[in-house]
Formats: C-alpha cells, sequence, structure tokens
C-alpha cells in the first residue's frame, strides 16, 4: 500500500470551544425566555411602581436601595416599564456574551493542535450466490479485520484509490458501484485526523480467489455471510459500514441474506 503525502492542517480544540458556545447559547435562550414571559406578566399585571418611597435614594436613608432607586428613577411609572428596561440590559449582556465568546475563540487559537490530515478510500467487497450475501472481510497483519481500504495517491480520484487498492490486496478486478458512498472519519492518532470513504463492489469473476500478491499487509481474506461479517469485523465504525451496505443491497437486488 503507498502512503499519500500528508497536508498538513489545523483543528481547534473542539471540546473548549464547543462547551463554550453551547454554554453562551443557553444562557442566551434562557434570557430570553425569563425575559419574553416577565415581560407578558409584567403587561397583563400592569403592577404600580409609583408609590415607592421617596428616600430610597438616600444614601443616609434606612430605606435607602439603590435597585429601589433605579427603579423610581425609570420614566414608567409600572412594572412593565421596569421589565422592558431590563430586557434592554439583557439584550446588552448578550451581545457582551458574543463578544467573549470571540475573544476566547482568537485566545484559543494558541491551542490549536497541528494535524496530519489523511484520506483513504475502499468498498464492502460482496457477491451474491444462491440468493444469499456474501462479504469479503481481511485479517490484516497488525491483528484487526476490517474492510478493503487504503491511502489515497496523488492525482487519484476517489474511485481509483479504491480499485487500485482492492487490486493491491485482493488481486480482484471488481464493477465498483459509486452510488452507495459512505463516510467515516477518525484520529488514529493524536496528530492526525482520517477520512475513509466506502464504495460497493463484486468481483467481475465470482469464482476468483482473493489473495494479496502485493505485500503482507493481508494475512487471509474470507468470504463471509452479514451477521458472521460483523461478528468478525473489529471496529464498530467498519461494522457500521457493513449495516449500511447489506441495507442497499437488500433493497437494490431484492436479496435476502441469511
Amino acid at each position: 500500500m503507498t502512503k499519500n503525502k500528508k497536508d498538513k492542517i489545523y483543528e481547534i480544540d473542539k471540546i473548549f470551544y464547543g462547551r463554550l458556545v453551547i454554554y453562551f447559547t443557553l444562557t442566551a435562550i434562557l434570557l430570553f425566555l425569563i425575559t419574553f414571559f416577565a415581560i407578558g406578566f409584567a403587561y397583563v399585571a400592569d403592577i404600580d411602581i409609583s408609590g415607592l418611597s421617596k428616600d430610597v435614594c438616600d444614601a443616609e436613608s434606612s430605606n435607602y436601595s439603590a435597585f429601589l432607586c433605579y427603579l423610581s428613577s425609570l420614566d414608567g411609572n409600572t412594572f412593565y416599564y421596569v421589565v422592558y428596561n431590563f430586557f434592554a440590559i439583557g439584550l446588552i449582556f448578550m451581545l457582551l456574551a458574543f463578544l467573549v465568546l470571540n475573544i476566547f475563540y482568537i485566545a484559543n487559537k494558541f491551542y490549536f493542535k497541528k494535524l496530519l490530515k489523511e484520506k483513504s478510500c475502499g468498498a464492502v467487497i460482496f457477491k451474491i450466490e444462491n440468493k444469499v450475501i456474501y462479504y469479503l472481510v481481511l485479517k490484516m497483519g497488525y491483528g484487526h479485520t476490517s474492510l478493503c481500504k487504503g491511502h489515497q495517491e496523488n492525482n487519484e480520484n476517489d474511485e481509483e484509490t479504491a480499485i487500485r487498492e482492492i487490486k493491491e490486496e485482493t488481486n480482484l478486478d471488481v464493477e465498483l458501484n459509486s452510488d452507495f458512498s459512505e463516510y467515516i472519519k477518525y484520529k488514529p492518532t493524536p496528530n492526525s485526523i482520517k477520512t475513509v470513504r466506502f464504495y460497493l463492489a463484486t468481483p467481475t469473476k465470482t469464482d476468483e480467489v482473493p489473495i494479496d500478491l502485493h505485500d503482507d499487509e493481508v494475512s487471509s481474506m474470507e468470504w463471509c455471510t452479514y451477521n458472521d461479517a460483523l461478528l468478525r469485523i473489529t471496529h464498530q465504525s467498519d461494522r457500521r459500514i457493513v449495516k449500511k451496505a447489506n441495507r442497499y443491497i437488500k433493497k437494490h437486488y431484492f436479496i435476502e441474506d441469511i
């Protein structure tokens, strides 16, 4: 298998920024809802606040209250106007919150991780015999059981990569069905991110025995029924692709597997 030269990209620490976005978004929504219902209640109740004690603004008075003093200074004389003003204040705080959010976003650029971007393509290889669907699963030299896939080389499109990798790993000539196209994405190492695109593929000769003549990466391979394939495949992400492929095949080929 030939590895393509990895492209360097930068990706922000999404956990840090994502939680910050959720926090400010929920705070803004909660503030809006509380204010909305408070304004509605205040408008319906029409509570009069014009009778506040005059000495609430007297710092030397025992009735002094900065909050009540603020209320008494408002132009309106009902609770509705009070809530309305607080809504305006809340709106300002929301704008400030988003400003702070963006400041954190810029500051968080210092926590960017330098990642290596990889792309692989492959296929769920299957054949149909006596109305039974069989899937080709590969036992890799590293010990896990997987689907056929490999790194994209320079100037290749996704379909070309899939066909080449199938030929290298199984020595099979196949017909590729690109109408079925599924992706998985994962981080094979802390400093890299990998995207794998899967198609469907059927051998042009169903009786041909698959074998790896390219290198020793594949230790063995076997045709399995749907349930056996799910049991043998190591990673949940690959099993999810097989499940989707199985639904697609049954729908478009009108065949039930066992």
